[in-house]
């Protein structure tokens, strides 16, 4: 027994327009899930995190606590929060500079026979700062 049956023209595009119909719901669901605002905090399609740290930090690389050197200037590196103004004291002079994109400064300080007191300072939008401190002594003889 062979049942074979054909399908009018009219109940062809029905069922094919059915088909597209449910298939552009689906599909409509599926973009609003993936794009919902709940869904925001993924990281991996949405690229890297640009969001500013919430707190205010300096770190020094050069120069070392307590250096001894020969030379009339020393370099000061480190590094902070990205396009940060940083105050640089001495006992002699005071330089202001601001930060690099990726949170780093550098610059050359003179230094002062003797003992030198090198502060840097960064200051925060709501009024906050921080500094560190580090002494470089510096002598024209060499020992």
């Amino acid at each position: 027994m062979k049942l074979t049956r054909k399908l009018s023209s009219k109940a062809f595009y029905l069922s094919q327009s059915l088909i597209l119909i449910f298939g552009l719901i689906f599909l409509s669901g599926l973009y609003y899930i993936l794009n919902s605002p709940q869904n925001n905090s993924s990281y991996t399609t949405r690229g890297p995190v640009t969001i500013l740290p919430k707190s205010l930090r300096i770190d020094l690389d050069l120069p070392e606590e307590n250096l001894l050197t020969f030379q009339p200037s020393v370099i000061v590196s480190g590094n902070t929060l990205p396009f940060t103004q940083v105050l640089i004291t001495t006992d002699s002079q005071d330089l202001v500079i601001e930060s690099k994109k990726d949170g780093s400064f550098s610059t050359v300080i003179k230094l002062d026979k003797g003992v030198n007191n090198l502060t840097a300072v960064v200051f925060g939008q709501n009024g906050e700062s921080k500094s560190i401190e580090r002494t470089v002594y510096y002598s024209k003889e060499k020992i």
